[in-house]
């Protein structure tokens, strides 16, 4: 038994070590996906559809188990690279300017003046807004996802 098994108090903290691995190893696999495909020129849709897929990972960790801690980390992961890896992109490329895909998203006229700012801007923004992202959504994701689980679980010991 490892330690984070030791000192979990719920089964729901920190999860299941093969379902926390696995979805951390997914959500990483998502992020390299769509980083290469932003590289070489696709939209990745930085948009309303990757916030419903970080409400999907959310479900699916709490119908396998993988823990709320685990679930937190990795939806605040995608919400960190949601603004910081394309003003990255753009700041070691040279292709930044003041507005173009390389800015990550904020309210509208508000910009920066230079790449690094951009990426500096671009961190701040993922601590402020990123974190309290993963927070409320990947709880709330998590408890519909065990939800469903128990009640499929019931639903199968009734029959």
């Amino acid at each position: 038994m490892g330690y984070l098994e030791d000192v979990r108090g719920s089964t729901h903290v920190v999860g299941d070590s093969s379902s926390r691995s696995l979805l951390v190893l997914a959500v990483v696999g998502l992020l390299l996906l769509a980083s290469g495909g932003f590289v070489i020129g696709l939209n990745v849709g930085l948009s309303l559809g990757w916030i419903v897929l970080t409400l999907g990972i959310a479900i699916v960790a709490g119908l396998v188990g993988a823990g709320l801690v685990p679930t937190i980390g990795s939806l605040w992961l995608i919400g960190l690279w949601w603004f910081v890896f394309l003003p990255l992109v753009g700041y070691l490329t040279g292709s930044w300017a003041g507005s173009t895909r390389y800015n990550h998203p904020r309210m509208l006229g508000y910009g920066y003046t230079s790449a690094r700012a951009e990426l500096f801007g671009g961190v701040e923004y993922g601590v402020q807004f990123g974190l309290p992202f993963a927070v409320l959504l990947g709880s709330s994701g998590y408890a519909a996802g065990v939800a469903i689980d128990r009640m499929s679980k019931r639903m199968k010991a009734s029959r």
